[in-house]
């Protein structure tokens, strides 16, 4: 599959961390299609994104924060 880019699941630029639980190991070509898709945006941001872009219109995504 190629190359695999280190993926911080919140982006560093909007406080996230370089620690294990934040980064992905994902193919390179995936890494580089999400950044183009959504640039550093937040789950939120990108769940709404989805839901007016991509999603049928009888869907919506949601972004809901994990318990912990």
């Amino acid at each position: 599959m190629g190359r695999f880019d280190k993926h911080h699941r919140l982006p560093r630029s909007i406080g996230g961390k370089n620690k294990p639980r934040n980064i992905s190991h994902i193919p390179r070509n995936l890494h580089e299609s999400w950044h183009l898709l959504f640039a550093n945006m937040t789950a939120e941001q990108i769940a709404q994104r989805i839901t007016d872009w991509y999603l049928d219109p009888n869907f919506v995504m949601v972004a809901i924060p994990r318990e912990e």
